[in-house]
């Protein structure tokens, strides 16, 4: 099946996704700077579930004007590709800082969102090497954003060819975006709106990365909580550890939702 990309027009700009497959949808948000390609793996889904996977506004080809408040702006940009396709619920899918957005649209569109998976997620910035890596990330952007931009690359595949993918299309990233969602996902806290979250809930995490699973204790005010840990495998899930994550995903989804 050819991929199909889509638009969506919003106030200031236009938002491009791209959308394979039936079913259940799910919506894939990606970290700071790196774009709608991280998900290339996840779109194997496609066979079994809709798969959107956007570029958020100054990512790729995306535009908009930069909001102050850039959380709730990809919340919007999330909803309105959602209405544009005229989907009521969808599985709503955060990797790393992508999952600030996620978490904050499942709590402001509760009834929009039939369950949030998140890959790396966490409701806040604690633990000593989440801040150091936020802090080292921001100051080496701000330095060379395309050593940046090479070296995330790099750690999320150990496949030339898609790391080459993966650089060309950070290479595209928007920098005032890039750094405003750095900043303001480190400075980040829902973690009183988590009880809000009431829809099925699957952490996933890299066995070896503590920096990041160190933040999943705070998910156990949610009433219904899956947590996977893949051992043996640090923070980069979708792009390393792909076959895992998309089985897991798979079975949740199905185990979970009914169709």
């Amino acid at each position: 099946m050819n991929n199909v990309m889509n638009q969506v027009q919003i106030d200031n700009g236009t938002i491009y996704y791209e959308q394979e497959g039936e079913g259940i949808p799910i919506i894939f948000i990606h970290p700071p700077g790196m774009g709608r390609r991280v998900f290339d793996n996840q779109k194997r889904l496609r066979q079994y579930f809709q798969i959107i996977t956007p570029d958020l506004s100054g990512h790729g080809a995306s535009t908009s004007r930069l909001a102050e408040d850039i959380v709730s702006m990809y919340v919007e940009e999330i909803r309105k590709i959602l209405k544009h396709e005229a989907i009521g619920k969808a599985v709503i899918f955060g990797y790393s800082a992508g999952g600030v957005i996620a978490q904050s649209f499942s709590i402001k569109y509760p009834e929009m969102t039939s369950a949030l998976i998140l890959s790396g997620g966490y409701p806040i910035v604690k633990s000593i090497g989440l801040h150091l890596e936020y802090n080292l990330g921001m100051r080496l952007f701000e330095l060379n954003s395309e050593a940046l931009a090479r070296i995330l690359a790099i750690s999320h595949s150990n496949d030339q060819a898609y790391r080459e993918i993966l650089f060309d299309h950070m290479r595209q990233s928007n920098h005032h975006y890039w750094y405003q969602f750095y900043l303001q996902t480190l400075h980040f806290n829902c973690v009183e709106k988590l009880p809000m979250i009431k829809v099925p809930i699957l952490l996933l995490y890299g066995g070896n990365a503590h920096w990041i699973h160190f933040h999943k204790r705070y998910y156990k005010v949610c009433p219904d909580v899956k947590i996977a840990m893949i051992g043996n495998a640090f923070h980069q899930l979708p792009t390393k550890e792909w076959r895992v994550v998309n089985h897991l995903v798979k079975k949740f989804i199905e185990e979970r939702i009914a169709q």
